[in-house]
């Protein structure tokens, strides 16, 4: 009997030693706001501004009831991209988050790498001012090197290093150096694809289209939106289609168009008020009629 009650206990302690050990910590809520955060950045690149605000107001909120510093320095940096995203870009908000989140980098668990993420967008922001005004006092170098500075901090991370890249493409392209531009957005391209992010593969094209044209490389800027549509198309975003379309015709009718690319730009601005007919934006579907009979 003796042997039978030793045999007993040493079997409950072994199950005991396995059971697995309780979390210290946590993730609901933390879960929850990332997952916001995520969302909201797609609505972001989908053009869905309202809904992205929206997720972004409770994943803040979120945020700040677990006071936790990384969900808030990111929510910040969204509500950044978010406000230059708008037409016209909204540079007093974007300044305003900028800065909310340079307040909370000190407590990240990464303040390094989030230190990175606050320079890349007060890059874009500065951007910005220069396409909105020419005379903008932006120091083109100065943003180049702050790039150059700040990326190996979020080196290993494969979607950052790709937005950096094309932020250098950006920087370029106010510097009227087209041709850098062209080569930093088809880097940002490759990376993005390499690694899976289609919509922002659409926008690298995109940049690249722009910097093509402006160079005065009317064929190869179509070559761009070719792909630019096509990886539009295989995110489903049709905001990005819808302007993708507006953009070939613009390129087709630039300088002296023949017959031939003016016919083409009619079939591209009409198929673009398709697109956004389609979506219910009357605006920008309206913009792409008129441009259509403008040509003929």
């Amino acid at each position: 009997m003796k042997k039978i009650l030793i045999l007993g206990a040493a079997l409950l302690l072994t199950a005991c030693s396995s059971a697995p050990k309780r979390s210290m910590q946590v993730s609901t809520i933390y879960s929850t706001a990332y997952e916001m955060i995520e969302s909201a950045n797609a609505c972001i690149l989908s053009g869905d501004y309202d809904k992205a605000g929206f997720f972004l107001s409770a994943a803040e909120n979120q945020a700040m009831s677990i006071d936790n510093y990384d969900l808030l320095t990111d929510a910040s940096l969204a509500r950044c991209s978010l406000s230059l995203s708008v037409n016209p870009p909204d540079i007093e908000t974007a300044e305003r988050y900028v800065g909310f989140a340079q307040g909370f980098v000190k407590n990240c668990v990464d303040p390094k790498k989030q230190q990175a993420l606050v320079a890349l967008n007060e890059v874009r922001i500065e951007t910005a001012k220069g396409n909105l005004d020419e005379n903008a006092n932006v120091n083109i170098s100065a943003l180049l090197n702050k790039l150059e500075e700040n990326k190996k901090d979020v080196k290993g991370d494969p979607y950052y290093e790709a937005q950096f890249t094309l932020a250098q493409g950006d920087a370029y392209k106010l510097k009227k150096d087209y041709v850098q531009a062209d080569k930093s957005y088809t880097a940002a391209a490759k990376e993005f694809t390499d690694n899976r992010y289609l919509s922002e593969i659409g926008i690298s094209w995109y940049k690249a289209a722009q910097a093509r044209s402006l160079a005065g490389n009317k064929e190869d800027a179509l070559k761009a939106m070719e792909q630019a549509i096509f990886y539009d198309r295989a995110a489903e975003n049709s905001p990005a289609l819808g302007t993708d379309y507006y953009a070939v015709g613009l390129i087709l009718i630039k300088g002296s168009p023949t017959p031939s690319e003016k016919e083409r730009a009619v079939e591209a601005f009409t198929h673009s008020a398709e697109i956004f007919t389609a979506i219910d934006a009357d605006d920008l579907a309206k913009r792409s009629r008129t441009a259509a009979a403008e040509v003929k």
